[in-house]
């Protein structure tokens, strides 16, 4: 009897020992479910990757580059490792680190850590992060209260400014820059939602490409009210005889008028692909000095995606420009969903979701609708 007492008290230990091993495994997994996922869970990647397609095994002469302070680090870091784990970790693309203050040691540190890649540090001069002495300042304060009356943000967006009109030429610029030929812009906290297979950099140099988005949008009617005139004021005085792509900016007639009439699609710039070359030649130069001394962007809320955007448009074939349609891509609100790429199980997005379906895209109209048009039929109206 004391022998089988023994089995029974063995058994009963060792059933209650079952018993909370499995409730510890309950809450384990319950408390898992309720807690914030790490960076490496929010975005689930394809266990293998498919064979990189691209026509040649040497790298292009491209970079990644991003306009960005300190602060920022956390968002920095998110988009690195999207674009590490989704492309990079393969290629090894350099990054370039632009600011017009110096990065502190710890985000040096940080960033180098998130890549193989080579990383530069460069700061922007100064001149580009003050206002043009042609601004009137108090017509410029003025524009400035009444955008942030209007859309409910602060006045005090000086430096947003800037670093907008550092993007729409400068950037090209820069001595960090000086070596390359292709730009993959990056903005700190936007997402890379699918698995590359393909190489960019060089689909652009192959495909002899000046320009690659994304996300292409109508811009509010209040934001570029004056640049169409400002346009058609640089066409008349310039006359440009090269290819353009004005097609894509320009809408039909309709029973309102007889005329065409600027549609205001932007170019989404916080991904772009570009070549340097492009921004860098005289003609696109011209045609920002002239839009600069506009001073929209200062009197007006033009930015460096209104602008590059004209650019392109005036400067630019349709066979020099892609919508890269098959990148996955999530910038706030706004994404590129692949629905291809999706079925092959690439990506983590929803198709149906994609900002091209929405009414105010331009992404699908550039492959509808970009041609050349001859200057004589714009209308200003």
């Amino acid at each position: 009897m004391p022998l089988m007492r023994g089995r029974t008290r063995f058994w009963r230990i060792a059933a209650l020992g079952l018993l909370l091993f499995a409730g510890a495994m309950l809450v384990t997994r319950f408390r898992s479910s309720q807690e914030p996922k790490s960076l490496t869970a929010t975005v689930r990647y394809s266990e293998n990757l498919p064979a990189p397609l691209f026509s040649g095994t040497a790298l292009q002469n491209g970079c990644f580059v991003l306009v960005t302070r300190t602060i920022s680090l956390t968002k920095v870091r998110r988009t690195m490792f999207d674009v590490e784990k989704r492309f990079n970790n393969r290629f090894n693309y350099p990054y370039v680190f632009l600011s017009e203050q110096p990065f502190s040691e710890t985000f040096q540190r940080s960033v180098r850590k998130m890549t193989n890649a080579s990383v530069i540090f460069g700061l922007i001069n100064g001149e580009y992060w003050q206002y043009p002495e042609w601004i009137n300042m108090d017509r410029a304060e003025r524009a400035a209260e009444a955008w942030a009356d209007a859309n409910d943000v602060s006045a005090d967006r000086s430096g947003w400014r800037h670093m907008v009109r550092f993007w729409a030429a400068p950037v090209a610029m820069h001595p960090a820059l000086h070596q390359f030929k292709y730009m993959w812009r990056l903005e700190p906290g936007s997402h890379y939602t699918c698995d590359f297979t393909y190489d960019p950099f060089d689909y652009m140099q192959s495909h002899g490409l000046s320009y690659g988005f994304a996300i292409s949008m109508e811009a509010m009617p209040d934001t570029v009210p004056t640049l169409w005139d400002a346009a058609l004021e640089y066409i008349q005085s310039s006359k440009p005889q090269g290819e353009n792509s004005l097609g894509w900016l320009i809408s039909q007639p309709t029973w309102k008028s007889q005329y065409l009439h600027y549609n205001r699609c932007e170019f989404l710039t916080n991904f772009e692909l570009v070549d340097l070359d492009f921004i860098r030649s005289e003609e696109y130069q011209q045609l920002f000095d002239y839009l600069d001394r506009k001073s929209g962007i200062y009197y007006e809320h033009w930015t460096d995606a209104s602008i590059r955007s004209l650019a392109v448009a005036l400067l630019l074939a349709p066979s020099k420009v892609r919508w890269f349609d098959d990148v996955g891509y999530k910038h706030d609100l706004l994404n590129n969903c692949p629905a291809g790429a999706n079925r092959q199980m690439r990506c983590h997005c929803d198709p149906s979701k994609s900002s091209h379906l929405v009414p105010m895209s331009c992404s699908a109209r550039w492959n509808l609708t970009a041609s050349r048009i001859d200057f004589d039929t714009i209308s200003s109206s």
